[in-house]
């Protein structure tokens, strides 16, 4: 398949699946909810957060694999493909008695930290475990989905793992529904990884007859490995970085504001999360074609599909951003009921969050494809703006203050540094190019907004009573914004135009 086709591939497999996910999810919240309470799912989300600072162990590890991987793949280079994926391996599984050993010592301190909590402890420890082993699992015997993702077979791991997951969300609506027993509901979470394992590793050795699952590692192979573990130790800041913007606002809200509040921002994370996810899967296969396209070094290909991808952000995330806004305090309403709304300020920070996280995204690809991790010192920097300026708004803000700090550290080095560093130091060019193309899309999307906001002032946004009238307001006015966006892109952005006629050459191709 070409690296076009497999790319569509992973992207409609992925977005099937994402939608399903999506949906159960969806309708399962609300059953938790109903069924365990507002601080039972608040302490769940805030165990899930402490998870990944534990997981910051991994050191981008995968990512720098990744990278790694790209250039042994294009070359058809099994013996450099076994040696990488046996000592990514040979890491992850000192990563993960790492990762057992400190929360075992964490567990410790559980009756400190939930003292103020009404749920059993014996619960909440029960659930942890259950949530450790499935990260556990991922360490000692998953890490092969790496080279499944940068081979953009991606779309087996989707296939598989949503699956999994998505039926022990079914179970465990049903156990919560006729049976009401929440330490079966924790089962459930503490198996399903056990069969998603099983079934990943049975299809790795199918599709991969000569991957080494045991290689042995000597000295000679760690001494050909010091390029990637030089690269390992620079992502591992990146990680912090991300793992601060996305990760420590539940903590902070949990500690400083209240249990039931994470549960409240959870309901809107997992919105946006799952359009997020739903974007990303869309694009899940372009890391790898983008990581090829480098190994290729040819910058006028480079750029050109650069510009498609960032025309094509653009287009969603202003679509998205939309209809977000438009419909978000509806959809509650309607989902869970008002008591769960929060304030349309935090609403219009954490859309503003969503809209960066999504055009920052070609930069992020070209990033890792060309593997530039030496600028260490901005995810510190990102880190520390976003903590201090967190804890300072949440005192005076309350719970829009920990967004307004992860918003102002994302907008200084992710919008701004970022793309300066990959111009310069991966394209090579002059950064203004970026800056011109990325306010020309500002200009494109403002003018749309623009039209948009005077024809729509003639209709009004009517406040559904069911998901259906809710749905065909959503697409009524979304449906005039693409539209109008459409046009304008289609007209002005050269991106988007080629991103048109790439897609109507396919087509035709397709057809033919």
């Amino acid at each position: 398949m070409s690296r076009v086709a497999l790319t569509i591939k992973n992207a409609w497999i992925a977005l099937v699946f994402q939608i399903l996910y999506v949906i159960i999810q969806f309708f399962s919240r609300n059953i938790f909810l109903e069924n365990l309470g507002d601080e039972f799912i608040g302490t769940v989300d805030t165990l899930k957060s402490i998870l990944q600072f534990l997981n910051l162990s991994e050191l981008g590890i995968g990512t720098a694999v990744g990278f790694a991987l790209y250039k042994p793949i294009y070359d058809n280079n099994k013996e450099s493909i076994n040696e990488i994926i046996g000592y990514l391996g040979f890491l992850y599984k000192r990563i993960g008695f790492f990762v057992l050993g400190a929360s075992l010592l964490l567990l410790l301190f559980f009756p400190l930290f939930f003292e103020d909590t009404s749920i059993d402890l014996t619960s909440i420890i029960f659930l942890f475990i259950a949530l450790l082993v499935s990260n556990l699992l991922s360490y000692f015997f998953a890490y092969y989905t790496f080279l499944l993702q940068a081979d953009q077979k991606g779309y087996v791991t989707i296939t598989i793992g949503q699956s999994v997951f998505i039926l022990r969300l079914f179970l465990q609506c049903i156990v919560l529904i006729y049976l009401q027993d929440v330490m079966l509901w924790i089962l459930l979470e503490l198996l399903t990884p056990f069969i998603y394992i099983y079934v990943l590793r049975k299809k790795v050795r199918q599709t991969y007859p000569w991957l080494i699952f045991k290689l042995k590692i000597t000295q000679g192979v760690r001494n050909n490995q010091k390029g990637l573990l030089k690269k390992i130790k620079q992502i591992s800041f990146h990680k912090l970085g991300g793992f601060v913007s996305n990760s420590t606002d539940n903590i902070i809200i949990f500690s400083m504001v209240s249990h039931s509040m994470v549960a409240y921002i959870g309901n809107y994370q997992m919105i946006m999360n799952n359009i997020n996810l739903l974007v990303s899967k869309l694009f899940d296969g372009t890391n790898a074609s983008v990581g090829n396209l480098v190994a290729e070094n040819n910058l006028k290909n480079m750029l050109i599909v650069f510009w498609e991808f960032m025309a094509l952000r653009f287009f969603i995330a202003g679509c998205s951003t939309i209809l977000l806004y438009i419909g978000f305090d509806n959809l509650i309403m309607l989902w869970l009921g008002e008591k769960y709304l929060l304030s349309n300020t935090i609403l219009f920070v954490l859309i503003i969050i969503f809209f960066m996280l999504q055009v920052r995204q070609p930069i992020d690809s070209f990033k890792q494809a060309y593997g530039l991790y030496d600028d260490i010192w901005s995810p510190v920097v990102q880190s520390i703006i976003n903590l201090v300026l967190s804890i300072i708004f949440v005192l005076k803000y309350g719970v829009l203050g920990v967004f307004l700090g992860t918003m102002i550290s994302q907008f200084i080095i992710v919008m701004l540094w970022r793309p300066y560093y990959v111009f310069k130091y991966g394209f090579k060019i002059n950064h203004m190019i970026y800056w011109k193309g990325f306010i020309l899309h500002l200009i494109y999307f403002s003018a749309a907004f623009t039209i948009y906001y005077f024809i729509s002032r003639n209709f009004s946004v009517d406040s559904s009573t069911n998901y259906f009238l809710l749905f065909i307001e959503l697409l009524k006015f979304g449906l005039l914004f693409f539209l109008i966006y459409f046009l304008i892109l289609a007209l002005f952005s050269k991106g988007f135009k080629n991103l048109i006629t790439r897609f109507y050459k396919l087509i035709i191709k397709r057809i033919k």
